[in-house]
């Protein structure tokens, strides 16, 4: 029984170093974490489009993950008016997982919920986010 509690306390301290781990501090970590979330957010919005609400809402959930570890990074610089655009982003998106959710989900508040997202992660890329010369979305100069 020690044994079996032994390996189960180990286990969750190594997953809980996981987890930690996967918080942006660094701007590679920062880029990183959007890379995650651009992807997951363009099966959502093919999802919804096909009204495949299961896979919208699976990759959501990737969503959410890489926006929360994002939004570390936010917390780490300091930056107010960012922490709040990720918290808000993030309260978006629990909207949106909760129109998914529906037992029989409509499309147009499920559109509705995705574009009030959208509109969130396009004010923090204003401020924050700019295009290099391959179109890749950066850090903005002196923003940080």
């Amino acid at each position: 029984m020690r044994r079996f509690i032994s390996y189960m306390l180990a286990l969750a301290l190594v997953g809980g170093v996981g987890l930690m781990a996967q918080k942006a501090e660094t701007p590679d970590d920062l880029d990183k974490a959007m890379k995650k979330l651009a992807a997951a957010n363009g099966v959502v919005n093919k999802s919804i489009q096909a009204m495949n609400y299961a896979e919208a809402k699976k990759s959501l959930d990737t969503v959410e993950d890489a926006l929360e570890d994002a939004h570390n990074f936010w917390v780490i610089k300091k930056k107010d008016d960012a922490i709040a655009m990720s918290k808000d982003a993030l309260a978006k998106i629990d909207v949106l997982e909760s129109a998914l959710s529906a037992s029989a989900p409509d499309q147009a508040a499920v559109l509705a919920a995705m574009k009030q997202v959208g509109g969130t992660c396009a004010g923090c890329h204003k401020a924050y986010r700019e295009q290099d010369a391959n179109q890749q979305y950066q850090i903005k100069a002196g923003s940080i």
